[in-house]
């Protein structure tokens, strides 16, 4: 039963109370390839994310195994999905490579290699679009051309302005500062580790 209500899923916000509330949830750790396996992308983030719970709660060989697996599946992905689908896979998953890196420090090397691999083909894809609708870019042409018109603005209606620009920047920008943080966030888990 344990493998069906996973395969079906269920909403993510409840995997940190099932995995630490559950004593038997490391046997998911059993069926997540089966569960990586699969073609729908909703079902591979689901099994990642329990992923990233089973690995801090059960800290074992196994969970190991499965969560270099599941690097690996990350970076096959990488190399298929479209743009938009890169974006949906990528942006739920990032943050648990942390859990996986906090588990197990040996995984580091092979984090660091998927991270900078998304960050490429994100940044590649960054500039190649970069002079149409990169918004600082613009601005400046606009500034070079007509200063006049930006001298009345005041510095918050400049940060307001370029918050909301972030807010709606393109997937590949957003998912480059979240490869960013997700860096961020290993170094600073392991600093504090050591």
């Amino acid at each position: 039963i344990a493998k069906l209500v996973h395969f079906q899923g269920y909403p993510q916000d409840l995997l940190p109370l099932t995995v630490a509330g559950i004593p038997s949830m490391h046997i998911c750790l059993d069926f997540i390839p089966e569960l990586l396996a699969q073609p729908q992308l909703e079902k591979q983030i689901f099994a990642i994310q329990l992923l990233s719970h089973l690995c801090t709660q059960y800290a074992l060989p196994k969970s190991l195994s499965v969560a270099r697996l599941a690097v690996s599946v990350m970076g096959t992905l990488l190399t298929v999905l479209t743009q938009a689908k890169r974006f949906s896979f990528f942006m739920p998953t990032l943050a648990c490579l942390v859990s996986f890196c906090q588990a197990f420090p040996p995984l580091y090397d092979d984090v660091a290699a998927l991270l900078v691999q998304v960050g490429q083909v994100c940044a590649s894809d960054v500039a190649t679009k970069a002079r149409d609708i990169d918004p600082l870019i613009a601005r400046l042409q606009h500034l070079k051309r007509k200063p006049e018109e930006v001298a009345g603005i005041s510095k918050v209606a400049l940060h307001q302005r370029l918050a909301g620009e972030l807010a709606c920047a393109d997937p590949d920008v957003q998912l480059c500062y979240r490869i960013e943080a997700t860096f961020m966030d290993i170094i600073n888990t392991t600093v504090r580790a050591v």
